[in-house]
């Protein structure tokens, strides 16, 4: 029978773009959870009431990247999907990984494209942004620029990369990536609503009601 890891240390901290990119941009306040996740194997909450939004996610999300794809190949672009994009980028304090929904190449310029389906946020380009870091030290190299891209629904919206942005993706893999520092848990009901960390010991609790009919 193989060794159930849930919960266990990994050998390696391994962080994911989507784990670090609403912290990054503070839009997540809860640092504990892209912690754990990132220092031990772990077991996801199951939400059977998630499945048909998830479904819906995934069709939309999935035309929306075949679409701009086949775009892009019809202006003589060599364009990478998801998978055949991926990369591993291995640092001292941990394993970046990932795999952006689109790269495309053409004429010595690179494109980086990732594809959300939901509200612009600024989330989205510190997401794009790490990919922007990570490819280029991994397989993507030698182009005249490289260029980073959000597509939304309606629009697409160009991501900023400078050098002051590294730093800052840097800075929020060595902070999950500490095994013996876990940050302090911010449990609140709107960000435990939406995290599917299963171990959280710390996970907000609804409040049960008071009573105040003896005054109103």
């Amino acid at each position: 029978m193989a060794r159930d890891r849930n919960d266990a240390l990994r050998p390696q901290p391994y962080v994911w773009p989507s784990w670090i990119s609403k912290h990054i941009a503070k839009e997540s306040k809860c640092w504990y959870a892209p912690w754990f996740k990132a220092t031990h194997f772990y077991k996801k909450v199951l939400d059977p009431s998630r499945e048909a939004f998830l479904a819906e996610w995934t069709k939309t999300h999935d035309a929306m990247v075949n679409q701009r794809a086949a775009q892009m190949k019809a202006d003589d672009w060599t364009v990478r999907v998801e998978d055949e994009g991926e990369f591993k980028l291995e640092g001292k304090a941990a394993t970046l990984a990932g795999k952006p929904d689109i790269v495309g190449q053409r004429e010595g310029y690179a494109l980086i494209i990732d594809a959300k389906s939901g509200k612009a946020r600024e989330s989205d380009h510190w997401q794009v942004r790490t990919y922007m870091f990570a490819i280029p030290l991994c397989w993507l190299s030698g182009h005249k620029s490289l260029h980073g891209e959000v597509q939304y629904q309606d629009r697409a919206v160009a991501v900023e990369f400078e050098e002051r942005h590294v730093e800052r993706i840097a800075e929020a893999i060595r902070k999950i990536a500490d095994v013996a520092h876990p940050p302090e848990a911010v449990p609140s009901s709107f960000e435990c609503g939406r995290c599917d960390l299963a171990a959280c010991k710390v996970r907000h609790v609804k409040p049960k009601p008071g009573d105040a009919r003896r005054f109103f």
